[in-house]
């Protein structure tokens, strides 16, 4: 099943945050008036909507429609990671079976000087992500921007949405391109091989593509370079163990690949504007 509605606008980003069920645990029972999507990093996530059963297995989404109750129809068999968000669709949308769908099926009608070009966008309620690493890497973002709800983050989540929005209607129409392509293997690399002590080339030479490659790609495709997206896939692993360990700062530092804790500590200031012990008070603060 598709959801169809217009664009511009785009739809607007509401909230969105992660959560864990421990094994054994379910989704609560609920209705919203608003678009939830449920992405599931890690483990299985057993749904319903409408009457309708769903298993959203590691690496899929479920989009839960505004006014139809949903809920967690029998208790997850392993811990499961969710990443989840809420958005609202301006205007009428309507819901349409599956179709194969070309680019050029999206546009609708052309542009002028005084009105924009209208599209069509077409996004699955249940799905799976072929480019794992690229969707989760935005996700991430979206959900980091929550942290200290600045005026500016608040601004950035609408752009990382809409980005986000159309990763999915790229998935459905099964287009990645070469620079995703190389995206996907370079980030899938850095998140299993962070802790190591690796640098680009090293990636680049065992991925077999010229580092120059991998920077252009990862430039057009996510807007960062691929040595900024390896300090921030590390920062972002150091700040779960600065949250939920004991872990001094040089620890932290080696676990997740920096052997200097005093770099460690000024390229984290520089990333997150706060140094890493003041993000561990901060962090536990919130949680009193």
């Amino acid at each position: 099943m598709m959801v169809v509605f217009k664009v511009p606008p785009f739809p607007t980003f509401i909230t969105g945050g992660t959560h864990t069920f421990l094994k054994g645990k379910k989704h609560f029972k609920r209705t919203y008036t608003v678009f939830d999507l449920l992405y599931v990093k890690k483990g299985t996530l057993y749904m319903t909507e409408n009457e309708v059963e769903y298993e959203v297995n590691e690496g899929e989404y479920i989009l839960l429609s505004p006014d139809l109750e949903h809920y967690g129809h029998q208790g997850c068999g392993e811990r499961t990671d969710v990443i989840w968000f809420h958005f609202l669709v301006e205007g009428s949308f309507s819901f349409e079976a599956h179709a194969s769908l070309r680019w050029r099926d999206l546009f609708k009608r052309g542009g002028t000087f005084t009105e924009p070009a209208q599209f069509m966008f077409q996004l699955p309620t249940y799905g799976r992500f072929d480019n794992r690493a690229i969707i989760e890497q935005k996700l991430d973002q979206l959900v980091h921007l929550n942290e200290y709800g600045s005026v500016e983050n608040k601004l950035q989540q609408q752009i990382v949405f809409q980005e986000i929005l159309i990763i999915l209607q790229k998935e459905a129409l099964a287009i990645p391109t070469a620079a995703e392509r190389v995206c996907d293997k370079f980030i899938s690399y850095i998140r299993t091989h962070f802790k190591e002590d690796i640098s680009v080339q090293e990636v680049a030479l065992k991925l077999h593509y010229h580092p120059d490659y991998i920077a252009r790609s990862m430039k057009k495709t996510m807007g960062i370079g691929p040595v900024d997206y390896l300090q921030q896939y590390r920062i972002s692993q150091s700040k779960i163990l600065l949250a939920t360990t004991n872990m001094k700062i040089k620890e932290v530092a080696e676990k997740v690949g920096i052997h200097d804790d005093t770099y460690f500590s000024r390229l984290f200031k520089k990333k997150e504007g706060i140094s890493p012990n003041m993000y561990r008070r901060l962090v536990h603060r919130s949680e009193r």
